[in-house]
């Protein structure tokens, strides 16, 4: 085993963490906040797809990077069809309607965490560089990420600890998507250019399908538009120090 994903998984691991022990110490996040944080993950994560997507083709060709991309696009609104609801056993009580939203919001996120796994799988199977860049990328995400797991649970009557556990959970989802797909690829390395375009796909339709549409909500528009810009701005200047 790669000891460099192993250590990539465990920052991820540790980002996501640390995001979730906000419940810990704030009440309620307010609708600003909130939006800040899901449109500066979301500028992250669009650029890190968008920097997977040019790598895929510069190792493939159009028809690898198209198909790929189509298919990452494809197993996310499967995966959003059928399990729904996979994650509401973690709550103990039922929760009003607008917990059950932050529940479900909750659940996506845990669920999105598989192909930003994968994301750093195929990143290292392809260059250490560029999985450095995809995990630092990943982890400055994570951080908010967290925190938009643990803090919506602990509001709406989930006990602290427990909402801090499903955050802490969510990112071990991570960490192990991340260190099963490298063990993968690292066999298989012929899929590496279609890997990286299926993960570019797969996060495309979390930024675009899932966050950026709670993001906007809500007269947040404006501040939206300046933390996706920041989130990507932020990720832009982290390619350029590690040389990606």
């Amino acid at each position: 085993m790669n000891w460099e994903i192993v250590l990539a998984s465990l920052a991820v691991l540790l980002a996501t963490s640390a995001g979730a022990t906000a419940a810990f110490f704030f009440g309620c996040m307010d609708r600003m906040k909130y939006s800040v944080l899901l449109a500066f993950s979301a500028g992250a994560m669009a650029f890190t797809a968008l920097e997977m997507l040019s790598q895929s083709h510069g190792l493939a060709g159009d028809m690898v990077v198209g198909g790929g991309f189509a298919l990452g696009l494809l197993f996310l609104l499967v995966a959003e069809k059928v399990l729904p609801h996979a994650h509401m056993h973690f709550r103990k009580k039922e929760l009003e309607k607008s917990g059950k939203r932050a529940a479900m919001i909750a659940g996506a996120i845990a669920i999105h965490n598989v192909p930003e796994g994968l994301v750093i799988a195929t990143a290292f199977a392809a260059s250490g560089p560029l999985g450095w860049f995809a995990t630092t990328a990943i982890a400055l995400q994570d951080i908010p990420e967290g925190a938009l797991v643990s803090t919506p649970l602990s509001c709406y009557g989930i006990d602290k600890r427990m909402a801090v556990l499903f955050g802490v959970l969510s990112g071990a989802v991570e960490a192990a998507a991340a260190i099963i797909g490298y063990a993968f690829l690292s066999s298989f390395a012929s899929i590496v250019p279609g890997a990286l375009a299926f993960s570019a796909g797969a996060m495309a339709y979390v930024v675009f399908v899932e966050i950026l549409p709670d993001a906007w909500g809500n007269g947040m528009e404006r501040v939206a538009v300046v933390s996706f810009a920041a989130g990507a701005a932020a990720t832009f200047a982290m390619a350029g120090l590690l040389g990606v």
